[in-house]
């Protein structure tokens, strides 16, 4: 079974790799959309993310796992082959809406399925195996993406997403095997309760503010590369392929342990550090040429995407610790709406910075640190607390 959501979600990665590496190529050379309108394209886009992902968590909560998977993947297919032959305006944020509406409701209901009957330890491993896989699959789905930007007609870039939508009705097929027994919701506890639990949401929040890294690195670092240092454009896909090969390498192994709430906090607190020192190395590139600007820019990157593998495996941690029993898809759900928030207000957060010079820079400083020191004052779950008072009582 494990194999299956594995392959789910891999193949789910690759056709979204496709469509994210040449989205906006694809408005401006097949739909011939002019920039202001591919930006409110791309804009309802991201605010229907936001709003789809709890109804959704709490509908297989209630209809389970494999049909909200099964009838999800359908529509998501359909909503990519009309964006395909998407020739107005119109069509083309009609069928991104829906497209959005479904994006963040997806991936969770993968993770619940995929841990509905694992313990903390190994769903903690199995959730990282997850990452790795959907990252090696992200990079496999620009390949064709680079293609077909390289032959640059509209059939090219229709074509990729046509191929997007038959992997999405691919996933759908596999969906149908799955076993919904267990990957429904349990009573006794409240739909909202996810909204009163203010220290999973304190989680989920530090999720948000920790992950701003990875946007960092793959939108600040970029644009200082090529506006304010002297190392070669091609620094850009370097920091890119080592941040995928690191993160495909080593997060199960930054994993391990995780699933003890005293290490996933200090993980946190790690990844908050780690961040925090990669961006006081980048603003040093104003002291050096083409090579020394090179190195640095490759040690923050080496730092920036470190940080965030500790970031991942102690909010993911952290955060299972404090799930509820049979309330993984609506919690699930809600911790992934902490990065969907900062892919909403850190991108000009982090244009804005890149203009400040140095002193941008230190400001990310700062607040990595400021936010990985306050991840060590996020409460235990009720279980971690009575097993630390049963360590003492038996030391006693």
């Amino acid at each position: 079974m494990k194999k299956r959501f594995y392959a789910t979600g891999l193949a789910d990665a690759v056709g979204l790799g496709m469509y994210l590496s040449l989205s906006v190529l694809f408005f401006d050379k097949a739909v011939h959309l002019p920039n202001a309108q591919i930006g409110l394209v791309l804009g309802v886009a991201g605010i229907t993310s936001l709003l789809g992902a709890m109804p959704i968590a709490r509908a297989a909560e209630r209809f389970g796992t494999r049909t909200m998977l099964t009838l999800l993947y359908l529509v998501r297919a359909a909503a990519f082959l009309a964006l395909s032959v998407s020739t107005t305006f119109v069509a083309a944020l009609l069928a991104s809406a829906v497209a959005g509406l479904l994006s963040r409701g997806i991936s969770p209901l993968i993770e619940s399925g995929l841990i509905a009957r694992a313990g903390n330890e190994e769903a903690v491993g199995s959730l990282a195996r997850l990452r790795s896989l959907r990252n090696a699959g992200m990079a496999a789905g620009a390949l064709p993406s680079g293609a077909a930007i390289a032959i640059g007609e509209a059939w090219a870039y229709q074509a990729v997403l046509a191929l997007s939508a038959v992997l999405f009705l691919v996933c759908a097929a596999v969906c149908r095997t799955f076993d919904d027994s267990g990957h429904t919701a349990q009573g006794g506890v409240s739909r909202a309760s996810v909204l009163r639990d203010r220290a999973f949401l304190r989680i989920t929040a530090l999720y948000g503010a920790l992950t701003m890294s990875a946007l960092v690195l793959g939108l600040g670092v970029p644009l200082w590369v090529v506006q304010e240092t002297q190392a070669p454009a091609w620094t850009v896909t370097l920091v890119q392929v080592l941040n995928t090969a690191l993160v495909v390498a080593l997060q199960v192994r930054i994993s391990k342990g995780s699933e003890d709430f005293g290490a996933a906090r200090r993980m946190m607190r790690r990844g908050g550090l780690l961040s925090a020192l990669a961006a006081v190395f980048v603003p040093l590139t104003a002291f050096g040429g083409a090579a020394t600007d090179l190195a640095l820019v490759v040690a923050a990157a080496l730092l920036f995407s470190v940080g965030e593998m500790y970031v991942i495996a102690g909010t993911t941690g952290a955060a299972l610790l404090h799930i509820p029993e049979g309330r993984k898809p609506a919690y699930l759900a809600a911790f992934n709406l902490g990065f969907a928030v900062t892919t909403v207000v850190g991108p000009p957060l982090i244009t804005a910075s890149v203009g400040l010079a140095g002193w941008g820079w230190l400001g990310w400083g700062v607040y990595f640190t400021a936010v990985g020191l306050v991840a060590m004052r996020v409460p235990a779950p009720p279980q971690a607390d009575a097993k630390a008072t049963h360590t003492i009582g038996a030391a006693a």
